[in-house]
């Protein structure tokens, strides 16, 4: 019974990460929801592991595996965006609401732009759940580098060298424009190399060095927000990767 419940423990840890992620995004505490983001997507990777290796894996963890996802890789960037709608300086409106509350509701309408990544994310694990093929490569964006490319986001703006890319990017149009294109990511049906297999013939090899040699100088030289770029870097290989080797396969 405690071996069953190992990996049921560290899903249970990454949907608490994917909360307190949450909490801290709301009170504009990028930096600390980005943490607790990564710590929620490093105890998604060790449930699964952990569950092929005591040989227990069951529906009910692959169930509650989506849910935990879903906070922390599908709420939490989405809050993340609510809240970087905000910085961009749009103001709420107040609504009056009559009998049976009579109160005033204030709201900024552009927030709800920033939950349709929660909505694609859930698109995105639901396929994943019913696929029964096993791959050993992604078929559109993982939402994990979705939601580290977004909980890095206001943490690479702050950066002194990514300065220039707020008034770009931290605007309603630069927004709307990341959160279409991310979500379509998601929902694409085109393959991204994984660390699934190492099987998969010698360009997914070089390509798999590359990204990790080069997200760690990212993050070296610019900080946690060079995770926004090493996830950047990894839909760039995987362009070459589809562009250029499989059109030789």
């Amino acid at each position: 019974m405690i071996k069953k419940s190992v990996p049921h423990f560290f899903t249970s840890l990454n949907l608490l990460s994917g909360c307190f992620s949450i909490y801290f995004a709301y009170i504009f505490q990028f930096e600390t929801a980005l943490i607790f983001l990564l710590t929620g997507v490093f105890f998604d990777v060790w449930d699964g592991l952990l569950a092929r290796l005591l040989k227990v894996k069951s529906n009910l963890g692959v169930q509650l595996d989506s849910m935990a996802d879903m906070v922390t890789c599908g709420v939490a960037p989405g809050i993340i965006m609510a809240q970087l709608f905000v910085m961009a300086g749009n103001k709420p409106i107040e609504i009056p609401i009559g009998w049976p509350l009579n109160t005033v509701v204030e709201f900024i309408p552009w927030v709800f732009i920033g939950f349709l990544i929660p909505l694609g994310a859930a698109f995105r694990l639901a396929r994943f759940n019913i696929d029964g093929s096993k791959k050993n490569h992604f078929v559109g964006l993982p939402t994990p580098a979705m939601a580290m490319f977004f909980g890095a986001l206001p943490i690479l703006v702050k950066h002194p060298d990514f300065a220039f890319l707020k008034p770009l990017l931290i605007t309603n149009p630069g927004l709307i424009f990341l959160t279409f294109i991310f979500v379509l990511l998601m929902n694409a049906s085109f393959d991204l190399f994984s660390f699934k297999s190492l099987k998969t013939g010698k360009p997914d090899t070089l390509l798999r060095m590359l990204l990790l040699v080069s997200a760690p100088i990212l993050i070296y030289y610019v900080g946690l927000g060079g995770i926004c770029l090493g996830v950047l870097v990894y839909l760039f290989l995987n362009l070459i990767n589809n562009s250029l080797f499989k059109s030789v396969d």
